[in-house]
């Protein structure tokens, strides 16, 4: 099956992070207990990119930001299934830590979008389609204004992340 080619790092990161999960779940024994546990892991990993569409497809930067902040919401509680799974399953302890690294990665990269559209929003930089602004956007022109405003705050945040891994 093949991914539609998509817009932004964020989008491509947290499809694949969905895939990562649902093959990860098919793996797993069918225990009781085992399917408690990964139908929480599936049902908040895939909403992680699920989330992210809906963002990118906002009518307005603060309806942006709102589906952003359910995306972290979503990857924050992935990284708790996740660690519990961890701590309480014999799993392939490097396939979660590659999991749970990938799911902290989405985290931090939610936040930082999320950060960075309401320092714009606060500082007029809003592209909202206000009655007071006299030069109200159309939807399509504002979607490709976010996914420009996100493609730049995330390839920003990887570059500054880059330079402080390299030695």
């Amino acid at each position: 099956m093949e991914q539609r080619p998509s817009q932004s790092i964020v989008q491509d990161k947290s499809f694949r992070f969905a895939v990562q999960i649902v093959g990860y779940i098919r793996r797993q024994p069918k225990d009781h207990v085992n399917l408690v546990l990964n139908r929480q892991l599936l049902r908040s990993g895939t909403s992680i990119g699920a989330n992210v569409e809906e963002a990118l497809g906002g009518q307005s930067s603060k309806d942006f930001i709102s589906k952003l902040a359910i995306a972290a919401k979503e990857a924050r509680e992935t990284g708790y299934w996740l660690r519990l799974i961890r701590e309480t399953q014999p799993h392939d302890q490097q396939e979660l830590a590659d999991l749970l690294n990938e799911c902290e990665g989405l985290v931090k990269m939610l936040n930082s979008i999320i950060l960075t559209t309401r320092r714009k929003l606060a500082s007029g930089a809003d592209s909202d389609p206000r009655p007071d602004n006299p030069k109200p956007r159309t939807q399509n022109s504002e979607l490709k204004t976010q996914n420009s405003e996100l493609g730049e705050a995330v390839d920003s945040k990887l570059k500054t992340s880059l330079r402080l891994r390299s030695p």
